[in-house]
């Protein structure tokens, strides 16, 4: 479907500038205002919206025991999309972070290979992963430096500022497409994904992060059946997306 211009003006302005990402304390927009401003968008849209923030937080994927489950809605949803090219490759953007990190972690845990990636990952770096697994980036340093310098956070054990560094290159996709949208579906799309990432740290601190993170590592190697709760997430749109997070099985 496409968008009505007005009503896309109507409701993009009507959204504040969310400022840089760790530099808020307050955000500009609260969870119940944004979703009452989301009322505009046609029903078609609110559910495209809802299901392309769900499959990119961690809420929205926590219930599915497989990785494959999680790619596998990833792919519907990005053929849901079909209209909205630039969603499509933000929503399978995210999913390559997430398989990248997540094979950061596999092989800190002494996994010898990439195995079935077919299975935990997806996109256009399985293959590289695949070939280049004891390479620190994969084989992808040249081009995704910030691969490099997740490997030596994670190696390190500094979470929090891989934490950073991984939400700082999400937000750096989003701001590329954001720059070619101005009052569409896309630019409403892409303003709720970027608010979802400055909603969640916004309610950081040091200790807090500390616990949530700690909490999720051990979730990550005992499995889902760790006798740990995850992290809860605050309202509908609060994503507890994660550099630790990205494979279940």
């Amino acid at each position: 479907m496409t968008s009505n211009p007005h009503q896309y003006i109507s409701l993009v302005t009507s959204f504040p500038h969310l400022g840089k990402l760790f530099s808020l304390k307050d955000l500009p927009i609260s969870d119940f205002r944004l979703k009452q401003r989301l009322t505009m968008l046609e029903p078609q849209h609110a559910a495209l919206l809802k299901e392309m923030v769900e499959v990119t937080a961690w809420a929205g994927v926590a219930k599915y025991d497989q990785d494959a489950e999680v790619i596998r809605r990833a792919n519907r949803i990005i053929a849901d999309l079909k209209d909205y090219p630039d969603l499509q490759h933000l929503v399978g953007a995210r999913m390559e972070t997430r398989t990248l990190i997540a094979a950061l972690r596999r092989r800190r845990n002494g996994q010898e290979s990439a195995g079935d990636i077919e299975n935990w990952g997806m996109g256009r770096w399985c293959m590289s992963i695949k070939s280049n697994w004891s390479d620190p980036a994969f084989g992808l340093g040249h081009f995704m430096p910030w691969v490099s310098e997740a490997y030596r956070l994670m190696q390190s054990g500094d979470h929090i500022s891989m934490e950073r560094l991984v939400l700082t290159e999400v937000v750096r996709q989003l701001d590329h497409y954001g720059t070619m949208h101005d009052f569409d579906f896309e630019a409403v799309g892409i303003y709720v994904l970027r608010w979802v990432i400055v909603e969640r740290w916004s309610r950081y601190n040091e200790a807090d992060a500390r616990d949530r993170l700690e909490a999720l590592v051990s979730l990550a190697l005992e499995g889902p059946d760790a006798n740990i709760s995850p992290p809860k997430p605050q309202g509908f749109f609060s994503d507890t997306f994660s550099p630790l997070e990205g494979s279940s099985s």
